[in-house]
C-alpha cells in the first residue's frame, strides 16, 4: 500500500503540473524511503529508493555484479561518502546507504544528488537499525520465506528451519554477523535464531537461519534497537479444534470511532504557509505511537481437541491465550504498557523519544525530550482513553516501553468466552511502536483475531502520522 501511495504522490506531483521541469533542468527530490518497506526508516548499509525528477536522461541499471557509484553522470552522497548504485532513471534513484556513514546526535545527514545539470541537497534521518524484510510485492502480503535449502516454501510449521532475507539490521563484526540482537516473530512468537548477518554476494541484504515455533498467526516481523520492521505474512497450518467461533476486533487507537480524526492536516510552515494547518489532536507528534485494540471472542472446544492458541494482534503487539484441552488450562500474554510509559515516562527505553513538533521542516533537524518523557498535554483523547484503558503488566522487558500481563487459569467446560464478563483482562491490549519523520499523510492499523490458526475478523484503521513535507510543496514553498 505504501509503495503504491508513493508512486501516486510522485505521479500527480510530476504529471499534474506542480512543477515545471526538464531533462536539463536540476533534480529535485521529493522524497526517501527505504527500498524494501517503503517507510521512512533508513540507516547506514540499507537500501533506500530517492524519488523525485529531472534525475536522468533515461533509465539505467547497474550490470550484473556491480554497484558503481555513478551511472549515466548521476551519482549520490551520504554524509560526503558514495552510495552504490543499483539503477536512475528521470524520477528513481535504488541507492544503497554506505555502512560505513556515521549517525550524528540528532541524526541528520546529508544525502547529495548530482546530475549532469546540477545537484540538490535533501537531509534524511538516520537510524542505527531500519529493519525491513523482503516481500513477494512491494513492501506487505507474502513474505519471502525458503527453507534450508533455499526453496521458496508457502507455508511455515513447528521446528521448521527457514531463511528470510532483510535490510537494515545495523552493523556487524568482522565474520559478517550483525552486532545488533535480531528478534524473529514468526506467528506472534519467537524463533530461535541460528544465523542472523550478511548474506554472501549480496550488499545491504541480511539473512536470518531460524527455527520456527509453533504460530499463532500467518504474521512474520522482525525487533531491534527499539524499531519493529514491516509485519508480512506466511501461510500457516489450521487446526480442527474448535467449532461455532464468533469474533470481533477493533481498535482503541486507531480507532473507528466516527469522531477519531481521519484527515490529514499537517504542522504549519511558517510565513510561507498557504494552509490550512495545525494539530488534528490524532497524531501526538512523537517518534512513537500507541497502537492499542480491543476484541470478543467465544466458541466450542470439541471433543478430543489438541493444544491450539487465540490471539488478537496489532501492529505493537496483542492478546495470544494458548489452550490446552486435555489438561482443562490456558495460558495468556497480553502486551500492554509498562507503568512508568503508561505516565509518558520512557526514560528506560533504548530509543530516544523526539518531539516531531519540533523538528524543522528544511533541515528535518528535530528535539529530543528531556529526558525521554513526553507531557500529558500532549497526549491526544482517544491515546489518553487507550492508555487507561490497558491492564497493568506484571512483566516487564528491559528497555521497552512496552511490557505483558502473564496469566493462566482453568477451562470451565467446553465452551471459552471473552468479553466484558468473561477473561476480560485478556480482551484489551496495546503497546508503543517508534514512527519515523516520514512523508506520509495517511498510515493503517491492522488489527485482526485468529482461532486455531484461522482469521476470523480483521479491521485496518487509518490514523495520521506526524507528516515531514506536503507531497505537492517544492524547494520554493520552504
Amino acid at each position: 500500500m505504501l509503495a503504491k501511495t508513493i508512486r501516486r504522490t510522485l505521479t500527480v506531483l510530476i504529471l499534474g503540473g506542480a512543477f515545471a521541469c526538464s531533462a536539463s533542468a536540476q533534480p529535485v527530490v521529493t522524497m526517501v524511503v527505504n527500498r524494501v518497506s517503503y517507510s521512512a526508516v533508513v540507516s547506514p548499509g540499507s537500501w533506500v529508493i530517492i524519488l523525485g525528477y529531472n534525475f536522468a536522461p533515461s533509465s539505467l541499471n547497474a550490470q550484473a555484479g556491480s554497484l558503481p557509484t555513478a551511472l549515466g553522470g548521476t551519482s549520490v552522497t551520504v554524509g560526503s561518502l558514495p552510495a552504490p548504485l543499483l539503477s536512475v532513471s528521470p524520477n528513481e534513484i535504488d541507492a544503497l546507504i554506505p555502512s560505513q556513514a556515521t549517525i550524528p546526535q540528532n541524526t541528520v545527514v546529508p544525502l547529495v544528488v548530482t546530475s549532469g545539470a546540477g545537484s540538490i541537497t535533501y537531509n534524511i534521518r538516520l537510524t542505527r537499525n531500519s529493519l525491513a524484510l523482503f516481500t513477494r510485492t512491494d513492501g506487505s502480503g507474502l513474505g519471502l520465506v525458503f527453507d534450508a535449502n533455499f526453496r521458496q516454501v508457502d507455508t511455515v510449521g513447528p521446528q521448521d528451519t527457514i531463511i528470510l532475507y532483510a535490510t537494515g539490521l545495523g552493523p556487524t563484526d568482522a565474520s559478517g554477523r550483525v552486532v545488533d540482537e535480531a528478534e524473529v516473530y514468526i506467528g506472534e512468537r519467537k524463533a530461535q535464531v541460528l544465523f542472523a548477518g550478511l548474506a554472501p554476494g549480496l550488499p545491504g541484504v541480511y539473512q536470518l537461519n531460524v527455527i520456527a515455533p509453533t504460530p499463532a498467526t500467518d504474521r512474520v516481523y522482525l525487533r531491534s534497537g527499539g524499531w519493529q520492521s514491516n509485519i508480512v505474512n506466511i501461510g500457516i497450518r489450521s487446526g480442527m479444534n474448535t467449532a461455532n467461533v464468533k469474533g470481533t476486533i477493533d481498535g482503541l487507537n486507531p480507532s473507528s470511532d466516527p469522531n477519531y480524526p481521519k484527515t490529514p492536516q499537517r504542522p504549519c510552515l511558517g510565513d510561507k504557509d498557504p494552509g490550512p494547518c495545525g494539530p488534528t489532536g490524532a497524531s501526538e507528534s512523537f517518534s512513537i505511537i500507541l497502537h492499542a485494540g480491543t476484541f470478543t471472542m467465544s466458541f466450542d472446544i470439541l471433543p478430543g481437541a489438541g493444544p491450539f492458541a487465540v490471539a488478537a494482534v496489532g501492529e505493537a503487539g496483542g492478546s495470544i491465550i494458548s489452550i490446552d484441552p486435555t489438561a482443562c488450562t490456558y495460558t495468556a500474554s497480553v502486551t500492554t504498557l509498562a507503568p512508568a510509559a503508561a505516565h509518558g515516562d520512557l526514560s528506560s527505553s533504548v530509543a530516544p523519544l523526539w518531539d516531531y513538533a519540533s523538528c524543522d521542516w528544511k533541515s528535518a533537524v528535530c528535539l529530543q525530550f528531556p529526558n525521554n518523557v513526553f507531557p500529558a498535554s500532549r497526549i491526544a483523547p482517544f491515546m489518553a482513553r487507550a492508555m487507561q484503558m490497558l491492564p497493568a503488566p506484571n512483566t516487564t522487558a528491559p528497555g521497552s516501553p512496552n511490557a505483558l500481563l502473564q496469566v493462566s487459569g482453568s477451562l470451565s467446560g467446553s465452551r471459552f468466552a471473552i468479553d466484558g464478563q468473561n477473561n476480560s483482562p485478556l480482551s484489551t491490549f496495546g503497546g508503543f511502536v517508534q514512527v519515523p519523520y516520514g512523508p506520509f499523510e495517511l498510515g493503517i492499523s491492522t488489527f485482526s483475531l485468529y482461532v486455531d490458526g484461522k482469521l476470523i475478523t480483521s479491521n485496518n484503521l487509518p490514523y495520521l502520522p506526524l507528516q515531514q513535507a506536503p507531497a505537492n510543496f517544492g524547494p520554493g514553498d520552504f
